[in-house]
């Protein structure tokens, strides 16, 4: 929901002045809605993506970061392993596609998974933000809800020798035969402004 608002609706009026005979019917949720009970033509998934029979266009990437705010860290210390989660305070997302678990590689190959606790689980990961900023525990975050952030100085990155598996943004739409022109003219629209805006980022 939180990708919808923040990065997709402010693109539609551009798009609706250049396509004005395209209809949207926009509808946000955080969990995995079903496109073809629902009669949609797309969707926007922003995962690793499982096995389905759905088409998917992967549009951008979207990394994840593990932050935690300067108060945190001065208090409570700074993990240095994935391991060390485990002794910390950390905030649930109902909606990750490994459920409670958080895996990392780091650049010699070794790998960890941890399965973090905490008194805080949502199933929007902006709901996590106050209780971040406030020093209250390590968030696992994507980049277009803590990027900024992150950029301000107002949450760190921690564990930065250790990398997750980057997540993308990817158009999904039903099986059995080629998109409808209208689809392919928004996915290559999205595509374009979302690459732009990670380049802006960087």
């Amino acid at each position: 929901m939180s990708f919808g608002i923040k990065t997709v609706a402010p693109l539609l009026p551009e798009f609706m002045e250049a396509y004005p005979e395209v209809a949207i019917d926009l509808h946000l949720n955080d969990a995995t809605v079903d496109l073809i009970g629902e009669g949609f033509d797309a969707g926007l998934r922003i995962a690793r993506l499982p096995d389905s029979s759905l088409i998917a266009r992967r549009l951008c990437g979207m990394p994840r970061y593990t932050v935690a705010a300067p108060s945190y860290l001065k208090r409570y210390g700074r993990p240095t392993h994935p391991m060390h989660l485990a002794e910390h305070k950390c905030f649930g997302y109902a909606y990750l596609s490994t459920q409670g678990v958080w895996h990392y590689t780091n650049a010699s190959g070794e790998q960890a998974s941890v399965r973090p606790a905490g008194q805080l689980r949502v199933n929007n990961g902006e709901a996590v933000i106050p209780a971040l900023l406030a020093g209250l525990g390590i968030a696992d975050l994507p980049d277009f809800i803590v990027g900024d952030a992150i950029a301000r100085g107002e949450v760190e990155v921690i564990l930065k020798g250790w990398k997750q598996p980057e997540g993308a943004v990817h158009l999904v739409t039903p099986p059995g035969g080629p998109r409808p022109a209208r689809v392919e003219v928004l996915a290559d629209f999205l595509a374009k402004h979302f690459a732009k805006g990670r380049a802006q980022r960087k």
